[in-house]
């Protein structure tokens, strides 16, 4: 399910039990928003799927899908990720994004000083981090409204208010 039109909002880590519960670990902004969208996809599958919560465990949640009973059943899940047609999202506000739409986008300071390219993003706890590659080395840069000063989409920039020496020293 490689179509733009498309977000990857989860993964299936696990099974839980043996009634078909299954693992899932969302990526939604408020993750447990995921269990209120309709019109889901498994990555390998054109059908619609739909998501009971059961409980939260840890930074997961254990839920169902109809039709799927049986450990058996749901351990063919495993691994497969979930995915909602853009449509279906209400509309960004200008300072959202999604951040599968600026991965490969150059990084640059506000004198044009490139960081590299975006190659992920991650969030430890301490905000959300863009992990940049520059000449095959990686490192993370903070992508706090703090420190974001513009994306340009048709550009593919990202522009940051940190100095090069953030990455140098």
């Amino acid at each position: 399910m490689s179509n733009k039109n498309f977000l990857e909002i989860g993964l299936f880590v696990g099974v839980h039990g043996i009634k078909g519960e299954m693992k899932l670990k969302s990526y939604t902004d408020i993750p447990e928003n995921i269990f209120s969208y309709k019109g889901l996809h498994l990555e390998n599958s054109n059908k619609p799927i739909n998501l009971v919560f059961i409980r939260k465990v840890k930074n997961s949640f254990i839920c169902r899908i109809e039709n799927i009973i049986t450990r058996n059943d749901a351990e063919k899940l495993r691994g497969l990720k979930l995915f909602i047609n853009r449509n279906k999202l209400s509309k960004l506000s200008d300072d959202e994004f999604y951040q599968v739409d600026l991965l490969g986008f150059q990084v640059y300071n506000l004198k044009r000083e490139s960081f590299g390219s975006i190659i992920s993003f991650n969030d430890f706890g301490g905000g959300l981090l863009v992990e940049v590659n520059k000449n095959d080395k990686l490192f993370y840069l903070p992508m706090s409204s703090k420190f974001l000063k513009d994306i340009n989409y048709v550009k593919k920039e990202v522009v940051l208010n940190l100095d090069l020496n953030f990455i140098e020293d």
